[in-house]
């Protein structure tokens, strides 16, 4: 679940809010989007995808086409053995474009995220996924939130109505060959 938070104070909004103000940014919602001419349900559905692309390209498109994003992370999960070997090294890479893509694509996900400048974007994980989030006790590397606010800030050096693709060389896949 991402929280906001300015001056390492939580942002308390209410459930409402929550659903129109934050949750377009979540992996799990279902604003869909075009990568590399394929359509993805969810942001969800995209980076399981990639973990399999091009390893075992039947779980990839079995992933891809799963009805929700839940099912598509069960896919991803119960599989591990079979993604890209470099996957700990790309996956950043493909959360980046993947937000980004959302991003430039939905005007309701562009929105949301922009109304977030000012603001610090974590994520909380429940399963205490300390990589992706945080924990209860905000300890955690938060790659979710900080992939957010990056694409946010190149947004902002464009401007808002913009819908050029914005450049980044911080995430360059290290090894191109991924098999």
């Amino acid at each position: 679940m991402l929280i906001l938070y300015k001056d390492n104070e939580e942002h308390v909004i209410s459930v409402d809010e929550y659903t129109t103000k934050i949750f377009p940014l979540e992996n799990f919602s279902a604003f869909s989007f075009v990568l590399e001419n394929i359509e993805f349900k969810t942001g969800e559905h995209a980076f399981q995808f990639y973990k399999y692309k091009e390893s075992d390209s039947e779980i990839a498109y079995q992933i891809l086409n799963c009805t929700n994003p839940y099912e598509a992370r069960r896919l991803g999960s119960i599989n591990k053995s079979k993604r890209i070997s470099n996957w700990n090294e790309v996956k950043l890479y493909y959360l980046y474009l993947i937000f980004k893509a959302k991003a430039l694509q939905d005007e309701t996900v562009r929105q949301c995220l922009l109304d977030t400048d000012g603001y610090e974007i974590r994520e909380y994980c429940v399963d205490e996924d300390m990589e992706w989030g945080l924990n209860k006790n905000h300890e955690g590397e938060n790659l979710l939130g900080k992939t957010w606010m990056k694409v946010r800030t190149e947004l902002l050096e464009l401007g808002n109505n913009e819908k050029e693709e914005p450049c980044s060389d911080e995430f360059v896949i290290p090894n191109k060959n991924r098999k």
